[in-house]
């Protein structure tokens, strides 16, 4: 078997999907994570996880030659409404042939609740064959999932084999405000996990932005090493919401307008031949 490496079309915010299709496939590339995440993408409603725009996804999907590993539909678990609302996105997910929904958690003074709706999630999941991935964020705002050590004692606690973790290495570096580093984090978080989000970003005065793999402040090539030697199936996706940044606050800024598809190209190509470099390499 071979890992699965996707890219989320979190990478081309302000495109079309046909366009995001196309040029994924055109950097050689299988598999495409599907974003829809308020605040992060272009604003969207309820209307895009109907049964009609669930089959025109999956026609475009198999018009570029694209599988969909991980659907990403982000947003906080801790109401009945929202439990019910993610129910409906489990099913669009299922519709593309996606084997994995990523989501957050929600606040951490809402826990409890959280509990009692993933008793109720997770056995929909498990009816419907599909993982759910919970995501360490990255704002900066106390969450029921901060880091590895919480996200391990989440899984167990809910206790279904369908409910794991969705790490994010750039999420952490905001998140915990640089006080804790993803190559040591990330080790408690590896037995849980379903995919990793690969994100490298840089800090400055203003805050945090995103680079090409391997051009950031996280040590990749150490990290990808050890998951080569210790889980070398574990699915990878290219995260790398160029469009965004994130304030001294942690809070995400979305630009104005769409990154160049030059620059996207770019970034995207430069991160892969790190990957492949890194993880082609023996011994």
């Amino acid at each position: 078997m071979k890992r699965i490496l996707s890219i989320s079309t979190a990478c081309f915010d302000g495109y079309d999907l046909q366009v995001a299709f196309d040029e994924i496939k055109s950097l050689g590339v299988d598999y495409v994570e599907i974003a829809f995440i308020q605040g992060y993408t272009d604003p969207f409603g309820e209307e895009v996880f109907s049964p009609r725009q669930a089959r025109r996804v999956g026609n475009l999907l198999l018009e570029s030659g694209l599988s969909c590993y991980a659907f990403s539909a982000h947003m906080n678990l801790v109401t009945d409404q929202s439990a019910e609302i993610f129910r409906r996105r489990m099913g669009f997910a299922c519709e593309i042939g996606a084997k994995l929904i990523v989501t957050n958690a929600g606040p951490a003074q809402e826990k409890k609740a959280f509990l009692k709706q993933m008793a109720f999630l997770s056995k929909e999941a498990e009816a419907l064959g599909l993982f759910i991935g919970l995501e360490n964020p990255g704002d900066g705002r106390e969450n029921i999932i901060n880091c590895s050590r919480d996200g391990a004692q989440v899984i167990q606690e809910i206790g279904s084999e369908w409910v794991r973790l969705n790490y994010d290495f750039g999420n952490l570096l905001s998140h915990l405000f640089e006080r804790v580093r993803p190559e040591e984090d990330c080790l408690e978080a590896l037995p849980f996990a379903i995919q990793l989000h690969l994100k490298d970003v840089k800090a400055t005065k203003d805050g945090w932005h995103f680079t090409e793999i391997g051009k950031g402040t996280i040590d990749f090539e150490t990290v990808l090493r050890r998951l080569e030697m210790e889980n070398p199936l574990l699915p990878l996706s290219l995260e790398i919401p160029l469009r965004l940044t994130r304030g001294p606050d942690a809070s995400p800024r979305r630009n104005d307008s769409p990154i160049s598809l030059d620059q996207i190209r770019k970034v995207l190509k430069g991160s892969l031949d790190f990957l492949n470099r890194v993880l082609g390499e023996k011994g």
